[in-house]
């Protein structure tokens, strides 16, 4: 039997606060260590106590759940007019099933941001977070952190983003300049600003670009 994925934004809740909880301590130190960009050991306890409240930020955030079990997060983070920051966290259990494809069509569907742009950060080695960001039509841009690959994406009307995501799915792995890749923007390589809600920490200067987006899919 198909489960039945229930997603619905956050709001300022005791609730949904115990619900993002329960969500980080299902989830492995190695995802957490890469959803954060962590050089070290993540405890799910400890990164929900130092990044609890970066979680739950977002314009929107989103949970995922299924039975009522939280199973994914989506932060979805403005911080200039038209631009933000995506960082997508996916229960272990419930990786490379669809949960992060699911969080972001909504946040497309919901029609609430075309012309934005959109950017995300992965680690080097995170082929799975890359393939997710590739299928939604994001396009690497320049990196200025070693082991780092940074994506942008500028979001089209939800009509022409379903035709971005087919033609990415179907061509991730061609580097030619195809449909998608014409749609997707680069980012301003001299962008400054905090990352706390995609990385967990501050960076500043033109090493400062946008969120980690986690292996789950």
């Amino acid at each position: 039997m198909t489960a039945v994925i229930e997603i619905r934004e956050l709001g300022d809740h005791p609730a949904d606060r115990g619900r993002v909880a329960a969500l980080v301590a299902a989830c492995s130190p190695e995802s957490l260590r890469l959803r954060f960009l962590m050089g070290g050991p993540a405890v799910p306890a400890e990164v929900f106590r130092r990044y609890g409240r970066f979680l739950l930020a977002g314009t929107p955030a989103l949970l995922a759940s299924r039975d009522g079990v939280p199973v994914g997060l989506l932060n979805f983070v403005a911080e200039n007019p038209g631009e933000a920051e995506i960082g997508i966290l996916v229960a272990d259990p419930w990786q490379r099933q669809g949960i992060g494809s699911a969080l972001t069509r909504w946040l497309w569907a919901s029609g609430r941001w075309p012309g934005w742009t959109v950017r995300a950060t992965v680690r080097a080695d995170n082929a799975g977070a890359e393939a997710l960001l590739l299928r939604q039509g994001f396009r690497p841009v320049p990196s200025y952190e070693r082991g780092e690959r940074d994506f942008a994406l500028v979001v089209p009307d939800w009509a022409t983003m379903t035709d971005v995501m087919k033609e990415a799915a179907d061509d991730a792995d061609t580097p030619r300049a195809d449909g998608a890749e014409r749609r997707a923007a680069g980012a301003d390589p001299r962008r400054r600003g905090d990352r706390h809600a995609g990385r967990g920490r501050a960076r500043r200067g033109a090493a400062g670009l946008p969120a980690a987006l986690l292996p789950g899919r």
